[in-house]
């Protein structure tokens, strides 16, 4: 707060949605504002996500089977700690609700399981996972010493809390361009595929020199116009000859690169190694291996038959992503954990690769990937672009060295 009005901040009132009005009880904003209560009524993580599970695939009777024949045990566990043996209920409604979610647990493996069943236990389940990502949202305000001004119900009666809200770029501009900092300033979004990647990459981005090497400061120009992007297929084509590894070890120790008579510039100027590590890839699912072969370049899980898409329990909410098969012709989308999202190479009925991805950001191949195989994939989605950071950094030091 002191630096809001230090700085002059410009803020503006805002609200965040804690709870739907079905599950809001009276008393809940006395409780809310002791953080040391809201500390005892979450629960372990590791709790949370199994019974998460359970209730996010309430829609979907197969998956929710699977999911409480997985988790058995660790179930049976968890409901000994959500039935309230020594606690008196009646004056807790919160952890009434743990307590009957609990005994639906514990009822639904006591018998013989059937999809009614399990439908009551979601239904059990629901209010007290409501109640932990309220408790999960309100945790994250106070460790993050947001400013809250109390609580409220909006016009559809759920629980609010009011914040003060600001721009982050008003932020740091108000801070590091005061006098007492004294920073010139510039800002703006980037098209890494202006910089040589291969990737529709935009990133906004804070440029920042002290005002006695600069008085003023500009971000890096791209340098390639749209017709002159560089492709995936002028990033990965040259992998095709390739074998691809399912193991993290196999991938670590890397492989010579084959010899192969089609090279663009691009590939040439990243295959600065003789060996090729991280080339390392999921296994194929028989469902995942009919969806790829359905699904032609630049086409999703949106262009599937709707008989390809009955694993997911709402398929209109499955994001543009998930499922891509990258065309070779144009720059690949932003580049996430493609493990997860599922991308399909261009011409292989595969997913892409670690190494595959990271050609996509543009890491040269003498760059090691380590960690697990998610971990491989993570570093590389949350990576900014060599080529991007490389062009932020040179012009950054044309300031640093006074050339400007």
């Amino acid at each position: 707060m002191a630096d809001i009005e230090n700085y002059a901040i410009t803020t503006i009132p805002s609200e965040i949605h804690l709870l739907e009005s079905p599950y809001v009880i009276e008393g809940l904003e006395d409780l809310l504002s002791d953080n040391a209560v809201v500390e005892d009524y979450i629960w372990d993580e590791s709790m949370y996500l199994v019974l998460n599970v359970l209730y996010k695939n309430r829609k979907n009777p197969e998956k929710l089977k699977n999911a409480l024949v997985k988790h058995e045990k660790r179930l049976n566990a968890i409901s000994e700690l959500l039935i309230k043996h020594t606690i008196d209920t009646d004056e807790d409604l919160i952890l009434a609700k743990e307590d009957g979610a609990g005994k639906k647990i514990k009822e639904y493996f006591a018998s013989p399981h059937c999809d009614d069943a399990a439908e009551s236990l979601c239904h059990a389940l629901e209010p007290a996972i409501m109640y932990q990502r309220m408790f999960s949202k309100i945790k994250e305000i106070y460790n993050n010493h947001i400013v809250t001004s109390g609580f409220s119900l909006n016009e559809s009666g759920a629980l609010v809390v009011k914040v003060i809200s600001m721009a982050v770029i008003d932020y740091i501009e108000s801070i590091l361009g005061s006098p007492k900092h004294g920073y010139s300033i510039d800002k703006g979004v980037l098209s890494a595929a202006t910089f040589g990647v291969p990737q529709k990459r935009m990133r906004y981005v804070v440029f920042g020199v002290k005002s006695n090497k600069a008085n003023k400061v500009e971000l890096p120009v791209g340098h390639l116009s749209s017709e002159k992007f560089f492709t995936v297929e002028d990033a990965i084509h040259d992998l095709e000859v390739e074998d691809v590894s399912f193991d993290v070890a196999s991938g670590s120790i890397g492989v010579k690169l084959k010899k192969t008579r089609k090279i663009s510039a691009l590939a040439k100027n990243l295959r600065d190694s003789e060996y090729l590590f991280n080339h390392i890839t999921t296994a194929t699912t028989p469902v995942a291996l009919e969806r790829f072969k359905a699904i032609k370049q630049g086409g999703n899980f949106h262009t599937l038959d709707e008989g390809l898409k009955s694993t997911y329990s709402d398929p209109r909410r499955t994001q543009n992503t998930i499922y891509l098969r990258l065309d070779y012709k144009e720059p690949s989308g932003t580049v996430v954990n493609v493990r997860k999202s599922m991308w399909i190479h261009p011409t292989i009925d595969r997913a892409i690769s670690v190494r595959e991805a990271a050609r996509l950001q543009s890491f040269p191949d003498s760059f090691i990937f380590c960690g697990t195989k998610d971990q491989q994939y993570q570093q590389v989605g949350n990576a900014v672009p060599p080529m991007l950071a490389q062009a932020i950094a040179e012009k950054l030091c044309e300031y640093l060295d006074g050339v400007s």
